[in-house]
């Protein structure tokens, strides 16, 4: 009686003593880093401080510089997270994949694409980072008219059997028209996700679908126009 008396205390000692947390290990802490700072950063802009950061992250302030060296440092793992990580390299291939046309090819692309960036830390980051004067915007930018809208570009010549790239360099007239019709799919996530007004809906596939066939209706004629200016010019 006694020893079962005395095995029910410890039982009852042992589970009054919390369980001791496992250590994270290096690579662990730093993703929890990142994570936290993808919310902090989507919440607070860039310009939030690393003291509140840390507060937020249940660190201190030197523990989060032991993993990256500097704000800028841990802004760049954060490009890398939500950005390139996320970036997908079939994308590139798609726009230039001539086995398909070119609307196809766009409505794949679009319904690949916005599933990527039609959410709220994506678009958040996106804004503060261009108010921030952050370089990330600089960077996506740079990625996204290389492997999209550029190849764009050279792939509506193609499909209306237009002056190619090497005979007629592409435009800036072309890119800004490319450029336009990216943005304003773009900016529906924009309204949606970033600042919460005037749309709380998905974009339909009709108006994507639409969107899409009245930019490449429209192309033959304005591509015509831009490269007579250079003509002209």
């Amino acid at each position: 009686m006694n020893g079962r008396a005395k095995s029910t205390r410890t039982s009852a000692v042992a589970a009054a003593v919390p369980e001791k947390r496992r250590r994270q290990s290096p690579d662990e802490r730093r993703a929890q880093i990142i994570r936290e700072s993808i919310n902090f950063f989507s919440e607070h802009g860039f310009a939030g401080s690393t003291h509140d950061l840390a507060k937020q992250i249940g660190v201190t302030q030197p523990l989060m510089f032991r993993y990256f060296e500097s704000k800028d440092d841990l802004i760049d793992a954060v490009f890398n997270a939500v950005f390139t990580q996320r970036w997908d390299s079939q994308w590139p291939k798609l726009i230039r994949d001539r086995s398909l046309p070119l609307r196809e090819r766009l409505v794949r692309f679009y319904n690949s694409y916005l599933k990527v960036v039609f959410n709220r830390d994506w678009m958040r980051l996106y804004v503060f980072a261009g108010l921030s004067g952050v370089e990330i915007n600089r960077r996506y930018f740079r990625i996204l008219e290389q492997r999209i809208l550029m190849p764009l570009c050279e792939e509506l010549r193609a499909e209306y059997r237009m002056a190619s790239a090497v005979d007629i360099p592409i435009t800036e007239d072309e890119l800004d028209y490319v450029w336009s019709f990216h943005g304003g799919i773009f900016y529906h996530g924009i309204r949606r996700c970033a600042f919460g007004t005037s749309t709380d809906h998905e974009l339909s596939q009709t108006v994507l679908d639409v969107t899409i066939d009245a930019f490449i209706n429209a192309a033959p004629h304005a591509i015509g126009r831009f490269t007579a200016k250079t003509h002209r010019s």
